[in-house]
């Protein structure tokens, strides 16, 4: 019998957990694109952005080039923007992936993902009170973004505001526990 520490041979050891000290949460992987009707063509900017989500595990330069697309037929497709943006921030182009995140945020203010996302490149490009301000939008968003509430956490402990720190730590809490009971 295999203790619940020992993952059998066979088996992958994963920890649920919640993330350690000084970690952090990354971009969102969700793949946000509206869904295409059977009925409708699939080659404009959703057809195309549902293509490129549907080819990121496989084909991210294909992902790419399918969010390109969406963009060449409408330049402020929300989605498109926020799933380049990510694709580019996870290849290193942090600015260029900024820059997406804003213009999904120019046609869609509240979107909750391109909020989260800039937040993340925000502190990546050395900006953490910009950082905070994105992910206080994200959770005016939605307030339950639990990776939200996590990052405030350790921006407010590392600008001393312990108190900020902890109210948002316990947020993160709760909303973790609510999610895994």
């Amino acid at each position: 019998m295999v203790s619940p520490e020992e993952p059998a041979a066979d088996q992958l050891p994963i920890d649920f957990g919640p993330p350690g000290p000084g970690a952090r949460i990354l971009p969102f992987l969700r793949r946000t694109a509206p869904p295409v009707p059977a009925t409708e063509h699939p080659f404009d900017a959703d057809g195309w952005c549902a293509r490129g989500a549907e080819r990121e595990p496989d084909d991210p330069t294909g992902a790419y080039e399918a969010y390109r697309k969406a963009l060449d037929l409408d330049g402020d497709h929300a989605e498109a923007h926020v799933n380049l943006g990510r694709l580019l921030h996870e290849a290193g182009h942090v600015r260029a992936a900024e820059m997406h995140y804003r213009r999904a945020l120019k046609s869609a203010p509240g979107h909750a993902t391109a909020l989260f996302n800039l937040g993340v490149a925000l502190e990546d490009l050395g900006s953490p009170r910009e950082a905070a301000k994105a992910y206080e939008q994200a959770l005016v968003a939605e307030p339950d973004n639990a990776d939200a509430h996590f990052n405030l956490s350790r921006l407010h402990e590392r600008a001393g505001r312990k108190a900020a720190a902890i109210r948002h730590l316990k947020a993160y809490r709760d909303l973790i526990g609510r999610k895994l009971g």
